[in-house]
């Protein structure tokens, strides 16, 4: 039990000190993030419009639309632009829940990466490693590349996402490698 919760925290410090380091100090994501000198008017019309918070995808359907509806709805569509909006009414500049919340979730996951390295018959270094890496992939590939694949996001949003996932679970995976490997 102590391997798991040494494990578990300095490797959720390690892939939540990565993320932080990735988008803070590295400036992997900034190209994913685009500005518009529009965005007063672009705002103006969306708080007019919006009444409620949420992710749109416009053009979408209405609620109800029969098969055939969403059919004519996306061949007239077809060949003009679309977009995706998650809107909020206020903008919170309060970093401190996000970042508690941020680092309970890398805790959960590494946590849940070593419930399995427990359980693993061979414990060496590349064995717990690749297990860990195994998980920062199927995260990304899940998470970003199946789930946003819907939406077409572009390379520069995915390309920060895949080297987030790939350093930060490496990382994770150097430390439980060594941590779960030494007598």
């Amino acid at each position: 039990m102590k391997k798991i919760i040494i494990g578990s925290l300095v490797g959720a410090i390690l892939l939540f000190g990565w993320q932080a380091a990735s988008w803070m100090v590295l400036g992997l994501h900034d190209k994913a993030m685009k500005y518009t000198p529009a965005e007063d008017s672009l705002l103006s019309t969306l708080s007019n419009t919006l009444t409620e918070e949420g992710q749109y995808v416009i053009p979408g359907f209405p609620p109800g639309a029969t098969q055939k509806e969403m059919e004519e709805c996306a061949q007239k569509n077809n060949g003009k632009p679309w977009a995706v909006i998650t809107y909020h009414k206020t903008r919170n500049t309060d970093m401190a829940m996000p970042v508690i919340r941020g680092f309970l979730i890398c805790l959960v996951c590494i946590w849940l990466c070593c419930l399995v390295i427990a359980k693993l018959a061979n414990k060496s270094f590349t064995g717990v490693f690749s297990t860990t890496l195994t998980f920062g992939l199927i995260s990304f590939l899940f998470v970003w590349y199946i789930g946003h694949n819907w939406m077409d996001t572009p390379w520069d949003v995915l390309k920060g996402e895949l080297i987030d996932d790939v350093v930060g679970w490496g990382l994770a995976g150097v430390w439980l490698g060594w941590w779960y490997g030494r007598k």
